[in-house]
């Protein structure tokens, strides 16, 4: 073993990378819904909290490498170790919160898609119990040691929640975390598939929103690894993989849930390559698409109905949304 031998560059590195793609395809988002003329909602700002909670999180996590972290424990000065295990300890409360709001800002992205009551239902399931798994496991780590200057300084006197304890924790949050990611990835299957959106486009919209299928995957690698690091002696060393997917579950959420608005732009720049039959309303035979809740039609709101009016002409009408429903009012 070797003085020199460290996984601080790597620690640095992967979050700084993994902050940089998540701020990109997050300013895409909002560049896209700018462009198009939609408004930023909660779920925009909610998205935007996640990140700023994923920037805190790598900057306190690269000031603990600066005080050790990633050096083997033997290496590390006694006095510079407690500076770095606090930097730690705050770092995993903001990647707990991270979770929790990045994830309920995914969920009311599709809450907006919904059509059904227990569509509706589900994803406030989701959203409520999230963040009431999430924020009680975050809060907790305040309160698994007395004082809780002892989480961090070993030569304090108080007492801690055994290590097992500690960690089952922060399993808990990451398996709930990661079984509503996949909850989220299945749920645009059931919102998208009768949308009156082309074949493609409906295509492009699930594979980028399915991106979702791999912060589930890094939420169970990290929970995986959380036991065995914990316990580990050397656990200074061996947390570079646990804190670099800490930040890679959320930083996957930030870009399933930024990258389907890159088709309004594509859309908007290219519209040769919409078909005629994108979108249609197959039953009632008029071209129209959905913004929001609200129904817009696409030539300057007159409606080209299939059929023909009684002078041999074709039968044209306005749509107009009553109650809720779309009904045409023939001229």
């Amino acid at each position: 073993m070797e003085a020199e031998e460290t996984n601080g560059p790597r620690i640095v590195i992967s979050l700084s990378v993994l902050t940089g793609i998540s701020f990109l395809t997050l300013i895409t988002r909002v560049f896209c819904k700018a462009r198009c003329g939609k408004p930023l909602g909660w779920d925009d700002h909610l998205l935007s909290a996640s990140w700023a909670c994923i920037v805190i999180y790598s900057g306190l996590t690269s000031a603990a490498v600066t005080h050790g972290i990633g050096h083997h424990r033997a290496f590390i000065a006694p006095g510079s170790l407690p500076v770095a295990l606090r930097h730690l300890y705050a770092a995993r409360f903001f990647s707990m919160i991270a979770l929790a709001v990045s994830k309920s800002s995914f969920a009311l992205t599709l809450l907006s898609m919904t059509r059904k009551p227990w569509q509706r239902n589900s994803l406030w399931f989701i959203i409520i119990s999230l963040n009431l798994v999430v924020w009680i496991c975050g809060f907790s780590l305040f309160f698994q040691c007395s004082p809780v200057r002892k989480a961090w300084d070993f030569t304090t006197s108080g007492t801690c929640w055994s290590v097992a304890s500690q960690a089952n924790v922060g399993v808990a949050a990451g398996a709930y975390s990661a079984i509503m990611d996949f909850a989220l990835t299945v749920f645009p299957v059931v919102l998208i598939r009768d949308m009156p959106m082309g074949i493609w486009e409906k295509i492009g919209v699930l594979i980028t929103m399915s991106l979702g299928i791999f912060a589930g995957i890094a939420g169970i690698v990290k929970s995986r690894l959380l036991p065995t690091t914990t316990r580990s002696t050397d656990f200074t060393f061996s947390s570079a993989d646990l804190l670099i997917w800490s930040a890679t579950e959320t930083a996957v959420t930030i870009m399933a849930v930024s990258l389907p608005y890159l088709g309004l732009v594509i859309k908007e720049l290219f519209p040769a390559s919409q078909t005629p039959s994108e979108p249609r309303n197959e039953q009632k035979g008029w071209r129209f698409r959905i913004t929001g809740k609200k129904y817009e039609t696409l030539n300057d709101d007159w409606i080209n109905g299939v059929g023909s009016s009684e002078d041999g002409g074709p039968r044209r009408g306005r749509l107009v949304m009553q109650d809720g429903k779309a009904t045409v009012s023939y001229q």
